[in-house]
């Protein structure tokens, strides 16, 4: 017996995904019967005085409408919890933890998750002809239902199958889409995707997400320095990967862009007390602050105050002005701290490199890890 979504999926289209975002989001444009009003949408681009474009290009592969449907089906299986493991090392855990395919695992998150995540990374097979990947050894469809479905003759039919069990750029792409696809979904309006790639199909995927996720919606392409070691027998040596990093809504993320901050450094002096975490920053002194305050005796040491003797005392009896040496020190709380933003062209740095993350995360969670894909 066939469940509802299985006979969904046998009407999946190769546009049913976009139609459906589509209707979401612009539903006047749609007929009583579900189809696109295509004169009206036209209509109002002429009004809103947009010329449509007579040239472009675009990208064309071999199984992209086969990659397009999947993107547009719903989840055939079911979820079993891991019993064990929920009452094992995961029974306080407050994460979700999915193994099986993960084409199958991103359909299932569309129901709870749509819209609701503000950061994905993902590092998907760099296809480099050793590092195993390869496109599922068959399609879930008979050559008579591709041919039904995506109206191809038998020569197109043997074309896409062409790609199972190899690495491609095609087999790859199709293998990327419908992924990237059901990804951009779960982003919020704010969210942003980061994808590692290096130079095998990293034009590729930045052709495939332009389309996806959209030119104007790319923020940065960045330089990753991966590994130390150089490749001595290589003319350049690959050390380091690119990191893509699209936006769902750019517009947004760059009105927004004050939130994102990081905590200001802490140089000089650093202490804790029971109000929390500070540190001291000097309040000027000889030769400081000569602007609006007169040179004057405080606690010994003489100087140009960045503010009045009055208030130098009564910062000094709250405990915020400290005497260091022969200078006078005032306490910064840094959960009074605003954060600064600091702008990044590259991740060039040790701290960025694989086998330093590996090790991080190792002693973040207390033992050695399994690598799952």
């Amino acid at each position: 017996m066939q469940t509802d979504n299985e006979k969904y999926n046998e009407t999946v289209q190769p546009n049913t995904a976009f139609l459906n975002e589509l209707k979401e989001k612009l539903p006047e444009f749609f007929t009583k019967e579900g189809s696109f009003d295509l004169d009206k949408f036209r209509n109002q681009l002429k009004d809103k005085n947009v010329n449509e474009l007579s040239e472009g290009y675009q990208l064309d592969f071999i199984g992209k409408d086969y990659a397009r449907r999947q993107a547009g089906e719903m989840p055939s299986t079911v979820i079993v919890p891991d019993e064990k493991q929920n009452q094992g090392e995961g029974k306080n855990s407050k994460n979700l933890f999915f193994t099986g395919d993960n084409l199958e695992v991103l359909r299932h998150l569309q129901t709870s998750y749509q819209n609701k995540i503000d950061v994905i990374y993902i590092d998907p097979p760099y296809n480099t002809g050793s590092d195993g990947f390869v496109y599922p050894d068959s399609f879930e469809y008979s050559d008579e239902q591709l041919k039904d479905m995506f109206g191809l003759d038998d020569d197109q039919v043997e074309r896409l199958k062409s790609i199972q069990g190899k690495s491609s750029h095609s087999a790859w792409l199709t293998f990327m889409y419908p992924r990237l696809v059901l990804a951009k979904r779960l982003l919020t309006d704010k969210g942003v995707i980061f994808i590692s790639i290096d130079d095998n199909e990293q034009a590729d995927l930045r052709f495939a997400c332009d389309e996806i996720f959209g030119e104007a919606n790319l923020i940065s392409q960045i330089c990753h320095k991966s590994r130390a070691s150089i490749s001595n027998d290589k003319i350049v040596s690959n050390s380091h990967n690119q990191i893509l990093l699209y936006a769902k809504n750019e517009r947004l993320v760059f009105d927004s862009r004050k939130e994102i901050g990081t905590t200001p450094k802490l140089n000089g002096f650093n202490h804790q007390d029971g109000n929390g975490k500070y540190k001291l920053v000097p309040v000027d002194g000889p030769g400081g602050a000569k602007k609006g305050n007169p040179f004057y005796n405080f606690l010994g040491v003489s100087g140009y105050w960045r503010f009045s003797k009055e208030r130098m005392q009564k910062m000094y009896d709250q405990g915020l002005i400290v005497k260091t040496d022969n200078n006078l020190q005032q306490k910064y709380y840094l959960s009074k701290a605003k954060k600064s933003r600091k702008t990044v062209d590259s991740w060039w740095d040790e701290k960025f490199y694989t086998s330093s993350a590996t090790s991080r995360l190792s002693k973040l969670m207390g033992g050695e890890l399994l690598r799952y894909s």
